[in-house]
């Protein structure tokens, strides 16, 4: 008989189906309201507010914005490349690697010919984050000194100084330690001269960051203590007396947010301090502690980033319910994606904690799968390793008994209790993916009706002869629609001009007065897009690349511009007619 707490599971599960069904329902009567270029909930702003704990929708959100006309499609797949960039799976850091190669070498299309130097900064300053999580040092270095370059183009000289730290920081992963280290040790300098700001302060300290990660990746820990007392000098100087620190930054905070900006760098000097003092030569616990004790009570050791920070401190000082407890996190997030050093990570902490647990033979399964991810990682042969493990622990395994599995009908109750939390999560991803689809076709079949309506619209205006211009407007319109000169891919102005012997001023003052003020070149395409709305309309069986190239354009200029002009593609509207 199942336990009187599985009833009671069972009954809340059920009521929650029932609940979420009738949300169904109730979605099936309201129609799915389609999103506005007024509503704010379609911005990239939005979209970058949750884009660390929900990248899925943080990406629905970015796509949304582009339908909608508040974002346009370059900016939209730099956020998608900046939501990419922040996964711990090494796909999506994939992705965001070429969306950014796309954005940085597509120089010649019209939309990244318009972006600014910022857009330019913005997106390499992603590609070096994304370079940096997949251990591309080369392009790392290539994106940092581009980087300090146009920073200087562009006269910001402290955020060109935040390039050389970086520039400093991979020459020393690159093996030329000695040049990676004079680097960063200049940066420092150079940032300490001058007077007090608050550009240049964040900048140190970013810069001093750099160095202590070079030298604790080096195993040289004492050296990372200068460095984070520094930092946290800073910070109480800055506290104590801020309007001595010109306010000449971007990154400037606000006298509200002050307070937090100075604890979020001291909580990370705090961590930095702890590993020095746990993992130096001659460790010195009790100082280890009282920096892990001050960081934890930071808001930014709250966050999931500081406690991963913080992980090693606590390996060191054997929390391991501390430690085991990020690594549980970091495989969630990691999902299906393990083969990774990340994951490697994991297993090696889940080997130690169980090792000190004297859980041998749950050490040497981990350290097992550990040593097989390590050989496909880098190719090293861990075998040796392997080996002297697996004999410590089965040495040791012959003191360690197993515990008893739990009794028959607990793990009876636990199975009936997951089959149906697995039931109801597959309903509700069912009804949220059903709700959806719903709200897409509903966009869609709106955007066709404004299409249509559009045409219409433009079809009524032309018919207006009230003025002698016009007559000749309609003359010059009424040809050229009905021979479809529009179709010649070649067509140019000076066509026009001949054919009907008047002067290219008069043509332009034709079009601007007749023609919504288009241009000659937006004039055909327009005509280009009507004739092909028409044949999507009455020929289905005529293909996109066919309709394209009988209307005048090539298929890929007919896709970007149908897209421009109507926010959806070709076959979108197509399948929604």
């Amino acid at each position: 008989m199942l336990t009187s707490k599985v009833h009671t599971i069972i009954r809340i599960l059920s009521l929650s189906g029932l609940l979420a069904l009738f949300g169904c329902a109730r979605e099936a009567v309201t129609p799915a309201r389609i999103p506005q270029a007024s509503d704010s909930l379609y911005t990239a702003k939005a979209a970058m507010r949750i884009y660390g704990t929900q990248p899925e929708r943080a990406l629905t959100i970015i796509d949304s914005a582009v339908i909608v006309g508040n974002l346009n499609p370059f900016r939209a797949d730099f956020f998608r490349a900046a939501v990419y960039a922040n996964s711990l799976e090494d796909p999506q850091v994939d992705k965001a690697i070429a969306l950014c190669t796309d954005l940085l070498q597509h120089d010649s299309t019209q939309v990244v010919s318009k972006s600014t130097a910022n857009n330019r900064a913005d997106v390499l300053g992603v590609m070096m984050d994304a370079s940096r999580k997949r251990h591309d040092d080369e392009q790392w270095l290539r994106c940092a000194i581009e980087l300090a370059q146009l920073s200087r183009d562009r006269g910001m000289e402290t955020e060109a100084l935040r390039m050389e730290a970086e520039i400093g920081s991979v020459l020393t992963r690159l093996g030329r330690w000695e040049e990676g280290m004079v680097k960063l040790d200049q940066t420092i300098h150079t940032l300490e001269q001058g007077a007090p700001s608050v550009d240049r302060m964040d900048a140190l300290i970013v810069a001093r960051k750099r160095k202590m990660s070079v030298v604790s990746e080096a195993g040289r820990f004492r050296e990372i203590i200068p460095e984070a007392e520094a930092i946290l000098w800073k910070l109480e100087d800055y506290q104590s007396r801020p309007a001595s620190y010109a306010e000449d930054s971007f990154r400037l905070p606000s006298i509200q947010n002050r307070a937090s900006y100075c604890r979020f760098y001291q909580a990370q000097a705090w961590a930095y301090l702890a590993s020095a003092y746990a993992l130096m030569p001659h460790p010195d616990p009790a100082e280890a502690r009282k920096y892990v004790r001050q960081f934890e009570e930071s808001d930014y050791g709250h966050t999931f980033g500081g406690r991963v920070m913080i992980a090693p401190v606590w390996k060191a000082l054997g929390q391991w319910d501390k430690l085991l407890a990020v690594d549980d996190e970091m495989e969630r997030r990691m999902g299906t994606d393990t083969l990774n050093d990340a994951y490697a990570k994991v297993l090696k902490d889940r080997a130690d904690a169980a090792r000190a647990r004297k859980q041998f033979p749950l050490a040497l399964s981990y350290m097992d799968r550990y040593s097989a991810l390590k050989e496909q990682l880098d190719g090293k042969n861990m075998e040796t390793q392997a080996q002297e493990y697996a004999a410590r622990y089965h040495a040791m395994e012959q003191d360690q008994k197993i515990r008893e599995a739990e009794t028959a009908s607990a793990r009876k109750d636990a199975v009936i209790v997951i089959v149906l939390v697995i039931a109801l999560l597959i309903a509700i991803f069912a009804i949220l993916a059903v709700r959806q689809r719903r709200s897409i076709v509903a966009k869609n079949r709106a955007l066709v009706r404004m299409i249509n309506e559009l045409n219409d619209t433009r079809v009524a205006i032309d018919t207006d002869t009230s003025v002698p211009d016009q007559k000749l407007f309609d003359l010059i319109d009424g040809i050229i629609r009905k021979e479809k000169l529009y179709t010649n891919v070649y067509l140019q102005r000076q066509d026009i001009v001949d054919r009907f012997d008047i002067s290219r001023r008069s043509l332009n003052g034709l079009l601007s007065a007749y023609a919504n003020g288009h241009s000659f070149t937006a004039y055909v395409n327009n005509l280009r897009l009507e004739d092909a709305v028409h044949q999507l309309q009455d020929r289905p069986d005529r293909s996109i690349s066919e309709i394209a190239e009988s209307v005048g354009f090539t298929p890929a200029n007919f896709r970007e511009q149908f897209k421009r002009q109507y926010g959806m593609t070709p076959t979108e509207y197509k399948n929604n007619i």
